[in-house]
């Protein structure tokens, strides 16, 4: 066993360039046990075969960004790159509605909405997997947002609001295939996707309402609920002013 004169405490002034001209363990206080420290020691040994180092001062070197400067930004990049779900398609971002509307829609797209088919799926007893609103099909966002028939008589109106062509929808890649396919300028376009995030959104809170409030909401006013809200919304958002009849009858057509 080598001396341990490389050890921290005795020479201060040693360098990582002369640990690595010596055996690994010289540093070591003990002798290694065997088991998970024999094999930790081995993925060490396998980590530095090879490298070579001046011997000069030792220093701390960043190498996430290749600049060797730290910054929190790199450490935020790298761990968003290890935990949040990876997606085929770029995350939509409306800047005409509330950030809370944007994320549920994400929400939408991600199926990660506390519906009762999700429930289950993360281990939560549930007595009925039914939808609250048809109790004909299981409650899946693929239902309760685009098949059931609530929802297909709202987006109906929407269409027809907006003077568009509508087409059967059963999952959220049915719709963004649909809403692809709208010929429309971009800003408007744009707002029309924010309205249809914002139907989604009345939707869900019709369900919550249903099931957790003590007074039944009204089906019948949802659709003017969202007209409403879509102009409030939208107009306090824009960089121009339109009048409430101009939003009822026209919203395809106003200048952003």
């Amino acid at each position: 066993m080598f001396p341990r004169i490389f050890a921290l405490e005795i020479n201060k002034d040693c360098t990582v360039a002369d640990k690595l001209q010596f055996s690994d363990t010289s540093s070591l206080r003990r002798s290694v046990r065997g088991g998970v420290e024999s094999s930790q020691l081995a993925l060490l040994q396998t980590y530095i075969e090879g490298t070579l180092l001046s011997n000069m001062e030792d220093r701390w070197v960043w190498d996430l960004n290749g600049e060797g400067v730290f910054r929190v930004k790199d450490v935020r990049i790298l761990l968003d790159e290890c935990f949040l779900p990876k997606a085929p398609t770029a995350t939509r971002w409306v800047k005409y509605v509330p950030i809370k509307i944007n994320v549920f829609a994400w929400k939408v797209f991600l199926d990660r909405l506390p519906t009762r088919s999700n429930l289950q799926h993360r281990g939560v007893l549930v007595s009925d997997l039914l939808c609250p609103l048809c109790s004909s099909a299981q409650e899946d966002s693929s239902h309760l947002f685009f098949s059931y028939s609530l929802v297909t008589d709202i987006v109906r109106l929407v269409c027809r609001w907006w003077n568009l062509s509508w087409t059967p929808l059963g999952s959220y890649a049915d719709w963004l295939n649909w809403f692809n396919s709208i010929r429309l300028s971009s800003n408007i376009k744009d707002l029309l996707e924010g309205v249809l995030y914002i139907t989604w959104w009345s939707v869900w809170m019709f369900r919550n309402q249903l099931l957790f409030s003590s007074k039944v909401p009204r089906k019948d006013v949802i659709f003017d609920d969202i007209v409403s809200r879509s102009f409030t919304w939208c107009l306090s958002r824009c960089n121009c002013t339109f009048s409430w009849d101009s939003w009822l009858q026209h919203p395809y057509l106003i200048s952003l």
